[in-house]
Order: C-alpha cells, then sequence, then structure tokens
C-alpha cells in the first residue's frame, strides 16, 4: 500500500462516577473504582481535580483513552473524576453541571454528540474553569484546547485503502457510529470524498448505524449479507463494528469480502496480522489521553496553547502491523 501520505491533524445523568488518585465516596449515586485505593501522592491531596465527561466506557477505545489519563493524572499528582456518559448527551450535560458544582479546576470533555453536547461547553467557560476537548468535539468551538485527530482524515484513509484493496470497483456497505456524533459525521465525509466521490464504480449498496457497537454490527451485517449478496467490502468507522462485521462475515464463509475498520484496538490488530481483517486506521488513543491531561494541567497553570492539539493518524494493514501489534 502507498505509504507516501501523511496526514496531519488541523482541526478531529444517572451520575456514574469512577474516582482516580484518591477516592472520597461521591455524593452523586455514582461508583468509586478503587475505593480505598491510594491517591496520587500516597494520602496527600492531590495538586489538581480535573473532571472528565467521558462518551462511554462500554467502548474499548475510551476506556483506552481514559486509562491513558489516569496513567498521566498520577505522573502529575493530579486527581481525576471520571463519568462516564453512556452514550447519552442529556446524562453528559447532567454530569458536567455536577463537575461544575464540585468546583473542579479544568474538565475534559470527550462530547457523545457534536451539536447535543455544545451548550457544555458554554456551561463550563460562564464558570471560569479551563475546558480541553478530547478525540471528539463540539460545534461550539468556546473550549480551550481539542486534543485529538481530524476524523475526517481517518475516512480519507480508510477510502484510499479501500479504492486500492478494490481496485477501484466493487459494492460497499457502510456501518456508521452514532448518528450525530462528531466522528460519524466527520469520517463520514472523508470516505465520500476520497473513496464514492473518486471511483465513480465504487458503488454505497447500504449504510446503517451500529452505534459503535460490535453485537449490534454483527447482527446487521447478518441482515445485509442475505438482503446484498452482491456487497465486495464493508467500511466500519470504527474497529468494534469492524470486528462484529468481521465475524458474521467469517460465519457465512464469505471469504471475498473485505472488511476495513478505524482506531486500531487489538482486536483489530491482531485480526489483520492474522490476515482476517484488510486493515484499520490508528488513532494513537494513548497519546491522546496523557496529552489532554498535560494541557488541563498547563490550562490550570496559565499557559497557552494552539487551539488544536494534533495528534497523526496511521494506516495499518498487513505491511506494517508488526511496528504496532505485539502478541
Amino acid at each position: 500500500m502507498n505509504r507516501s501520505k501523511g496526514w496531519k491533524w488541523w482541526g478531529a445523568a444517572a451520575l456514574s462516577l469512577v474516582m482516580v488518585s484518591g477516592c472520597a465516596s461521591n455524593g452523586g449515586g455514582g461508583t468509586s473504582a478503587g475505593e480505598g485505593a491510594e491517591g496520587a501522592s500516597n494520602g496527600d491531596a492531590a495538586k489538581y481535580t480535573i473532571g472528565v465527561a467521558a462518551q462511554g466506557l462500554s467502548h474499548e477505545f475510551i476506556k483506552s483513552l481514559v486509562e491513558a489519563m489516569q496513567e498521566k493524572a498520577e505522573e502529575l499528582d493530579v486527581e481525576l473524576l471520571v463519568m462516564d456518559s453512556q452514550d447519552k448527551i442529556e446524562e453528559q450535560l447532567n454530569q458536567v453541571d455536577n463537575l461544575i458544582s464540585r468546583g473542579v479546576d479544568a474538565i475534559i470533555l470527550n462530547s457523545v454528540d457534536m451539536v447535543g453536547s455544545s451548550p457544555a461547553v458554554d456551561r463550563v467557560k460562564e464558570a471560569g474553569i479551563p475546558l480541553v476537548e478530547a478525540i471528539t468535539f463540539t460545534e461550539n468551538e468556546n473550549y480551550d484546547v481539542f486534543v485529538g485527530t481530524d476524523p475526517e482524515q481517518s475516512g480519507v484513509m480508510m477510502g484510499e485503502i479501500l479504492a486500492e484493496q478494490l481496485g477501484g470497483k466493487g459494492n460497499v456497505a457502510l456501518l456508521q457510529g452514532q448518528i450525530g456524533h462528531s466522528a460519524e459525521i466527520t469520517r463520514g465525509a472523508g470516505l465520500q470524498k476520497e473513496l464514492f466521490d473518486q471511483y465513480p464504480d465504487v458503488k454505497l449498496v447500504t449504510q446503517q448505524t451500529a452505534n459503535w457497537n460490535r453485537d449490534e454490527a454483527m447482527s446487521i451485517t447478518e441482515d445485509w449479507l442475505q438482503r446484498f449478496p452482491e456487497i465486495n467490502a464493508i467500511a466500519a468507522q470504527n474497529d468494534e463494528m469492524a470486528m462484529g462485521a468481521l465475524q458474521a462475515v467469517e460465519a457465512a464463509g464469505r471469504t471475498d469480502i473485505i472488511v476495513v475498520g478505524i482506531d486500531g484496538i487489538a482486536d483489530a490488530l491482531k485480526a489483520v496480522k492474522e490476515g482476517r481483517l484488510a486493515a484499520t486506521v490508528l488513532d494513537n488513543v494513548t497519546d491522546e489521553g496523557k496529552r489532554a491531561v498535560e494541557v488541563a494541567v498547563g490550562l490550570i497553570e496559565g499557559q497557552t496553547f494552539e487551539k488544536k492539539e494534533l495528534v497523526d493518524y496511521v494506516p495499518i494493514d498487513a505491511d506494517n502491523v508488526d511496528q504496532y501489534y505485539t502478541e
């Protein structure tokens, strides 16, 4: 595969509370992960408290994001209050209000919806609290800094991969993420621009949201294989959905169908290594999570940053998977 193109960023509540690096019981009906664990400074008060409103900890990718944040928070002697929005807009808005009322020093928002989560931005800024958006972004750009990738470029990379794998013609089915999510919108736009607009013999035969979910993707793909036997490739806007689609394809014995995902989760990298998944596009969530905490601390301390802190995507296929996957 041609690796000559390098893409860079320009600009990608029943309250469930996870307390990291210091564990008082929360008063919001949430749970405390690691209750009784020592704080970041072995019992001493942490330097700062940063609230994190996460899209949904049921997703492996978001769990990895939060784990990276936790690692950096411990290193910097910072307490994180991590709230699981469970993919629900109203849940996230309520959680942000809760973090504001707790008087946190900064907030990291991993938004559920590009438009629906936007009111949270003004609420945080009206409270005078530094705001970092991580991985996903809102339509409201009143945040201080965005840390992540350009999701449209991951769609472009997926389009390049599929164009090459299909030889410029074939029938593609698209598994979309949660409708209205910034990555669903922008990854779809990139794929459209690079694949369907450039190659008139590549047809989009069907598309449907599987809400970033592996089981939903598997069920949808099973239905598609019956209704659209002419499918040559399945483009999934994240790897969880790609793995669900792959499971259905393999169960049906369809060795002729190409499956491509985005994110570079461990299961997907393993499947690429094994020759089962054609490719994925790596989103370096570890670097992004750590950087989001570093930027939040910097904002608290009065530092200035570019509006967008950018991390590269990397296309992964059989040619380079060994650089990124280890047993």
